[in-house]
């Protein structure tokens, strides 16, 4: 295990769940915090089975559905929790929006009506389950172009994306640029390709001086790296939203997510927090936190207004911690009662079936 990527799951989770609680004024985590982890699943799925595509000894169909076991009973059950809170406050929805979310069709449809509804968050697990499908193929194409074609194909791909974002009508930037599966795939892919630079020589050669750096410089260099992700946000705040929601994180997540692999095993301060044992385990619940989120804010903000006599929740500090600490506890009891316990089941139904 990679545990810097295992501390910044949280890291990045984190980002997102701000930008809920926040709203609009931080758009910013939720857009950064979907790029990243977009990526990270291409570079994560390289590392774990790129031998096996190679090598053609990949079980495709039992891959699909152990990784549907880890988190599509969560989604169904948030799905319907979902749904009756909904219909509780009176918002009811149709038919073909409610089965297109629960079979994670919903980002197929370019429409907020479609991928926004119930529990919102899981159009990201529509657009997961593409890659999934498609990982094999894309891997194998991606890391056996060779490098001249590879940069033609990308100046050619980036060209087309840059003509379509900018052509679409305002009100189809979020259907088309920013959870769209085909469009999306340009993120996964780039995870993909941050691995095939991993495993390159001159990766290989830029580890070796790494290793022989103090802990001070690499410390400086992971500030550096963070630093850039800070300014980041002070381009998204100026930036076109056809070129914020997604495209612009392309140009720097890349960097983070390949440095903070490469120094895992290395003395840098940033490095020695991340493999701090509460950031592995809050690290190890981040995709329930991402799945329960919703659900938690809304009950805790509503106990809270009754509490208060029906006065509006306003997120001061003390309430955004709160809400934080909250998610964490249902998070982690989740996983222990729920996500666990049902994973363990079907993986021995996939493993008896399959093998």
């Amino acid at each position: 295990m990679i545990r810097n990527l295992q501390s910044l799951r949280f890291v990045f989770i984190m980002l997102v769940v701000m930008s809920h609680i926040i709203g609009k004024s931080f758009d910013f985590g939720g857009e950064c915090g979907v790029s990243f982890f977009f990526m990270l699943s291409g570079f994560i799925l390289s590392y774990a089975y790129g031998e096996q595509v190679a090598a053609q000894t990949f079980r495709h169909s039992r891959f699909l559905l152990k990784q549907l076991a880890k988190f599509y009973p969560l989604h169904v059950l948030m799905f319907f929790i979902m749904v009756l809170m909904d219909a509780r406050l009176g918002r009811f929805f149709g038919w073909d929006q409610l089965i297109a979310q629960l079979l994670l069709l919903q980002s197929w449809v370019p429409s907020d009506d479609f991928y926004f509804i119930a529990n919102g968050s899981s159009w990201f697990l529509s657009d997961l389950l593409f890659f999934y499908a498609v990982f094999p193929f894309v891997y194998l194409l991606l890391m056996r172009l060779h490098l001249r074609s590879l940069v033609m194909s990308a100046l050619v791909v980036t060209a087309l994306y840059a003509l379509l974002a900018f052509q679409i009508p305002e009100g189809m930037i979020n259907p088309l640029l920013y959870a769209a599966p085909w469009t999306r795939l340009l993120d996964f892919s780039i995870g993909i390709l941050v691995f095939r630079f991993y495993v390159s020589n001159a990766s290989l050669s830029f580890n070796s001086w790494l290793g022989r750096q103090s802990g001070s410089v690499v410390t400086f260099m992971e500030l550096a790296l963070s630093l850039t992700l800070v300014a980041s946000f002070f381009v998204y705040e100026h930036a076109s939203l056809r070129f914020r929601c997604a495209a612009l994180f392309w140009l720097v997540l890349p960097l983070v997510l390949y440095f903070f692999v490469v120094s895992d095993n290395k003395a840098g301060s940033v490095t020695k927090l991340l493999h701090h044992s509460v950031l592995q385990w809050l690290g190890s619940i981040s995709l329930e936190i991402f799945l329960v989120h919703w659900a938690t804010m809304r009950l805790l903000y509503s106990g809270i207004a009754i509490f208060r006599g029906g006065e509006e929740v306003r997120l001061s500090l003390a309430v955004i911690l709160l809400t934080l600490a909250v998610i964490c506890v249902v998070s982690y009891l989740t996983k222990r009662f729920f996500v666990t316990p049902v994973y363990t089941h079907l993986l021995q139904s996939i493993n008896n079936k399959v093998l």
